[in-house]
């Protein structure tokens, strides 16, 4: 059976006021939604874990707040000795870390029951620990819908929607929606360090494509010599 989650023509409201109109969301991969402080994004959220019926999936969804959650041994709480491999591994590392500790032991809980997708605000996690978290979902077959303000996010995902104005502006893969710099400027918001340079770069000849972080640009750079 093919997992779905899909919501339709859906108008979000804050007593009268129309805060997001005729969102549609086909949710088939992990996706970023990209909006303004005071857009909706964590009302939307908030919306869909009150109201079921706003959309339709036939699968198990789980929803993330900023919740924190003290544990004195995670290890005996998790059922570690229970959990597969895979998923010790992955605790093992994101959890060795005390960054943010509360907020990522409270991830963890709701990810022990597998869900097919996944909903969360901004994490407020480290680079390390955010790639690790989505890496790990990735391997899960977990997919997720992941809403920020920070447009340096949004470059860790495949799908991009942004919002201004009450409604979605643009929309579509990651890399071809950052392409439209004047636009994402016109909404507000300012590319990412490195995928700006890696642009600027191109004008030169100097890479062929956008990069998304030191590490490829660099690469790519040496490559070029």
């Amino acid at each position: 059976m093919n997992k779905y989650f899909k919501i339709r023509q859906f108008n979000l409201k804050l007593d009268d006021k129309v805060m997001i109109s005729s969102f549609d969301l086909d949710l088939q991969q992990s996706t970023c939604l990209l909006g303004e402080s005071g857009s909706g994004k964590s009302l939307l959220l908030k919306k869909l874990v009150s109201d079921s019926s706003v959309y339709d999936t036939n699968s198990v969804v789980r929803f993330y707040f900023g919740e924190s959650k003290k544990v004195d041994n995670w290890r005996d709480a998790f059922g570690y000795s229970q959990l597969s491999l895979e998923y010790q591994r992955f605790l093992d590392s994101f959890l060795a870390n005390p960054f943010a500790i509360g907020n990522k032991l409270a991830i963890v809980r709701k990810l022990l029951d597998h869900p097919d997708y996944f909903f969360c605000e901004q994490l407020h996690l480290n680079e390390s620990d955010f790639w690790l978290f989505l890496q790990f979902l990735k391997e899960q077959n977990i997919c997720l819908f992941y809403v920020t303000n920070q447009i340096e996010e949004s470059v860790f995902f495949s799908y991009l929607i942004v919002l201004k104005n009450n409604q979605v502006a643009i929309e579509g893969r990651m890399d071809l929606v950052l392409k439209e710099e004047k636009l994402m400027k016109l909404l507000g918001f300012s590319l990412p360090f490195y995928v700006n340079l890696s642009k600027q770069l191109g004008y030169y000849g100097l890479v062929l494509k956008i990069y998304l972080n030191k590490e490829d640009l660099e690469v790519a750079l040496w490559q070029s010599k």
